[in-house]
């Protein structure tokens, strides 16, 4: 195999050359969705959300902004609408592929 790809010819069929073509795509698209939907945030849910990716608690995130608890779940409910989360494990994860990580 390595003696016919250093050759020019490929090695792997046109069908898993597409599939792989489509699945790069795919994820680029995936990733600036993320991103775009992110900048629709206001910075308040910007914040609740990189908590969230942090694996932050509702009581915890309200300690670190002086909110009430109450107030840090609306925070949730609605940014889990927004973004088309179903949980706030999902969430965490799209923070974190949208690079929202107080520690970079």
């Amino acid at each position: 195999m390595i003696r016919v790809a250093a050759q020019g010819h490929t090695v792997m069929s046109p069908e898993a050359t597409q599939r792989l073509i489509v699945s790069a795509r795919t994820d680029r698209k995936h990733r600036l969705d993320r991103a775009t939907l992110v900048s629709t945030l206001t910075d308040r849910e910007v914040q609740v959300l990189t908590c969230l990716g942090e694996g932050l608690t509702n009581g915890q995130i309200a300690r670190r902004f002086f909110l009430t608890e109450a107030t840090v779940k609306g925070h949730v409910s609605r940014l889990l609408e927004k973004l088309g989360c179903g949980n706030r494990t999902q969430a965490g994860l799209l923070a974190y592929e949208a690079g929202l990580d107080r520690n970079r």
